[in-house]
């Protein structure tokens, strides 16, 4: 009876100093509850299995202390902060109701949820959100996981706007897609911008799939266009062909390079005839290199044309014979890579021959 009394006595004790918040609040459970008063200020602490609604927040942790006058909630060990699709779980997180926003320490995971599937995931050690603004400050070990798309990325540093859809990532960012061929991408900073679908990456760029790799100072990618722009000295690298350009434009198909275009002082060497060293070059003003199942299939190259081609290093004969121009050149490459097919119009001068076998 004498129980029962005090844990009444301490509810309505309870109701009545929250009753002049100006927020709302419900309790939905703890082991154990004390309210102190210090200076003004009351402070509720929550112990053992807190699970409790601050506004339009749901919170649940082992430890909560709640500071009336300040409007701040603290919360330790087992931290789960729910918040519209947000599931936010930590060891160590502060909600500032008046200046309206979220802090978390150690363990940070944030995880978007629809109709209970997740669409997206993202980790750090800490991380602060400014509700009104909608804005995320990720911090340490930060990685993020598209779940829908298969779309990853790392970093030291990060920020997002839920609201604006802007965020960019620093300190040895790295964003992949997963799969059978995966392509990866390097830079300094790696901006994304979620209302027109784009990826800006700044310095020392460097994008990789298992068949080629491209550098240059800045990327642009058009992910609703699947168009990847690398301007700034581009250079891409391949086992058969190395080339760089003013411009280089990278074209995928489902994860794969469908085609590689190239604008303003192009330069391309390659190997031929199953010979790995790569003595063949063309240089023109544009170049179109043309990709099937990750093999170079086509090659187009326009304007000031100048190409040199070894057929076979073995035999003795001048290689001038080998040195042609022209205005527009095409090669079509065998399934092995090989050369099948060269033909070059319009202003022809020198001369090509193939080797007969």
């Amino acid at each position: 009876m004498k129980k029962g009394l005090l844990t009444l006595l301490f509810s309505l004790l309870y109701i009545i100093l929250l009753s002049n918040e100006p927020v709302s609040y419900r309790l939905v459970n703890s082991d154990r509850l004390n309210i102190n008063r210090s200076n003004d200020e009351y402070i509720t602490q929550l112990r053992g299995n807190v699970h409790f609604f601050y506004n339009d927040i749901e919170f649940k942790a082992n430890m909560a202390d709640i500071f009336e006058m300040q409007q701040i909630v603290t919360l330790k060990e087992n931290v789960v902060i729910i918040q519209d699709t947000l599931n936010i779980t930590c060891e160590d997180a502060v909600y500032d109701h008046k200046n309206q926003y979220l802090r978390m320490h150690t363990n940070v995971v944030i995880t978007e949820v629809h109709d209970t599937e997740t669409l997206r995931k993202i980790t750090s050690n800490r991380a602060t959100h400014h509700i009104d603004s909608g804005e995320f400050i990720l911090q340490g070990n930060v990685f993020a996981a598209d779940l829908i798309d298969d779309i990853f990325a790392r970093a030291g540093f990060a920020i997002f706007n839920q609201e604006t859809g802007y965020g960019y990532m620093i300190e040895r960012p790295v964003v992949w897609r997963a799969g059978a061929d995966s392509l990866a991408l390097y830079a300094e900073k790696i901006e994304y911008f979620e209302d027109t679908n784009r990826i800006i990456a700044s310095y020392d760029v460097l994008t990789q799939n298992s068949d080629i790799e491209v550098k240059s100072d800045f990327l642009i990618y058009y992910g609703d266009e699947n168009r990847i722009v690398y301007i700034g000295d581009p250079k891409f690298y391949s086992e058969n062909g190395d080339g760089n350009a003013d411009l280089i434009t990278v074209f995928l198909e489902d994860n794969d390079i469908k085609e590689i275009q190239m604008e303003g002082n192009c330069f391309i060497e390659f190997s031929s005839n199953d010979n790995q060293i790569k003595e063949n070059w063309i240089n023109s003003d544009y170049m179109n290199l043309f990709y099937q199942n990750n093999n170079p299939k086509k090659f187009i190259a326009r304007d000031n044309v100048n190409a040199f081609m070894v057929q076979n290093t073995q035999q003795r004969r001048n290689n001038m014979d080998n040195v042609v121009s022209g205005d527009l050149l095409n090669i079509i490459f065998n399934e092995d890579t090989n050369i099948e097919h060269l033909r070059i119009n319009n202003s022809v001068r020198g001369k090509y021959r193939f080797e007969r076998k």
